[in-house]
């Protein structure tokens, strides 16, 4: 069998010709829950939404004199010059997704990873393991949430890097040691300026944020946005335990991120939500952001008579 030259020279990792390793920082972000888009709008609208979210996420690319380097799905893919420009275009991104006119009443969310380091450069492709690492970022993340790397933070301004906190270390494929690996408070400001210091944003979180109050067969619940994951399931571990058969024995968490409460569906019947105005919605192994009130119910269609429905409601500053 033979090969082409450019093929061995990729196989054998030596470049070839019209490749170029520079510094550069990778940036991937994609929509969280794109699957729920396709079933609750259907193929067209839905195709329509992620349009416009790449759009979006594009043209912030653009405005931070990066590069797309490709669209795969519901996930875009950019190269940025410096560390510097890449926080600020997933700052930017985050904060246009919340404000666009047309995506602010659809419930969009994004999660973005990106990392500053060594790339291969070979057309309009990278390569190398900033690309891995950045990958592995997004695979970290969360709705609303940009991780990165303490590596990538160290070439940030100091008042960016104000705008991090560390969520401890984690094994990344390829890396013999465990990374550290950090989160890019975007929400607190929209100007990128130097944030007060943590335990201030802390008390200002907790009071001007929800708080959110959960009724279940006459128990009531308050979380706050600073608690602990809130579980639910069959399992008798669980803060609340509904033990019933179409319910996983770790069916669903509620936590608060960013501002927001946040229900993840870890179950195999998945989580039904009804809104108070009548939308309906049906996650698993996804996650939604609580909004308003409304009422959920594990592992089967949610009905005000059903006994076994949660009440929840979205208590905000006044």
């Amino acid at each position: 069998m033979k090969f082409k030259l450019s093929n061995l020279a990729s196989m054998l990792g030596t470049p070839s010709g019209s490749s170029q390793q520079e510094m550069a920082t990778l940036l991937f972000a994609d929509i969280c829950g794109s699957t729920h888009l396709f079933e609750k709008y259907g193929d067209v609208r839905a195709r329509q939404i992620e349009s416009r979210v790449l759009d979006l996420l594009a043209a912030r690319t653009a405005t931070h004199h990066g590069t797309v380097i490709k669209t795969i799905g519901d996930e875009i893919m950019s190269r940025f010059p410096a560390a510097t420009s890449g926080v600020q275009a997933a700052c930017d991104m985050q904060e246009g997704i919340k404000n666009d006119p047309v995506l602010v009443d659809l419930n969009i969310a994004i999660r973005i990873g990106l990392h500053h380091g060594s790339v291969l450069v070979e057309k309009n492709d990278v390569f190398g393991d900033a690309v891995n690492v950045a990958a592995r970022m997004v695979a970290l993340a969360k709705a609303d949430q940009i991780i990165t790397t303490r590596e990538t933070v160290s070439y940030l301004s100091p008042d960016l890097q104000q705008m991090t906190r560390g969520l401890g270390r984690s094994w990344v494929r390829g890396k013999q040691d465990e990374m550290e690996i950090v989160e890019v408070i975007w929400y607190e400001s929209t100007s990128l300026t130097q944030m007060s210091d943590v335990e201030t944003q802390k008390i200002l979180r907790n009071k001007l944020y929800a708080r959110l109050l959960l009724v279940y067969r006459g128990q009531n619940i308050e979380l706050a946005p600073s608690a602990e994951p809130f579980s639910i399931g069959r399992g008798t571990r669980n803060n609340l335990v509904i033990d019933r058969e179409l319910v996983s024995r770790s069916h669903a968490i509620i936590e608060s991120r960013q501002g927001k409460f946040i229900l993840a569906d870890h179950s195999t019947n998945g989580t039904y939500l009804m809104l108070e105005n009548g939308s309906r919605f049906f996650v698993r192994r996804e996650e939604i952001i609580l909004q308003d009130q409304g009422i959920i119910c594990l592992g089967q269609a949610a009905f005000d008579e059903n006994p076994d429905v949660i009440h929840y409601e979205c208590k905000y500053a006044a």
